[in-house]
């Protein structure tokens, strides 16, 4: 969970460097203005919920790894980062090395949530719930 709300929040501050890092005053001017709007909102959307989702991970550490909800949570993010590893290699310019990193995170949110699934399904048929 410690590397997994780290990881979030990272990449959410690598999200606030978009405006100068990728020189979106001169290039969001090249497309309309609700076609940049919504590029800014989408991203500043991207950051709050990296940011806040990280802090879960970090302060309800617990609640994430014993809750059904934690293990929802850690599927949505696997969804999440495998939607982004997808649209990694649509979309011109995929990154080979940048593909690797999202894969690592697909993983680093699908084998807790699965462990996890599998545990709860023993706790079942035991009767211990």
């Amino acid at each position: 969970m410690i590397v997994g709300g780290t990881g979030l929040i990272l990449w959410g501050l690598f999200h606030i460097t978009f405006w100068e890092g990728l020189d979106w005053e001169n290039e969001l001017v090249k497309l309309n203005g609700i076609n940049s709007n919504v590029m800014q909102m989408l991203n500043i959307a991207v950051i709050v919920l990296l940011l806040s989702f990280g802090c879960v991970f970090l302060f309800c550490r617990r609640e994430m790894a014993s809750t059904g909800l934690g293990t929802a949570v850690l599927l949505f993010f696997a969804l999440f980062w495998l939607a982004r590893l997808i649209g990694e290699f649509v979309f011109p310019g995929g990154s080979i090395m940048l593909g690797s990193v999202l894969f690592l995170f697909v993983l680093l949110y699908l084998i807790p949530a699965v462990i996890k699934t599998g545990k709860n399904e023993n706790r079942d048929n035991t009767g211990l719930r």
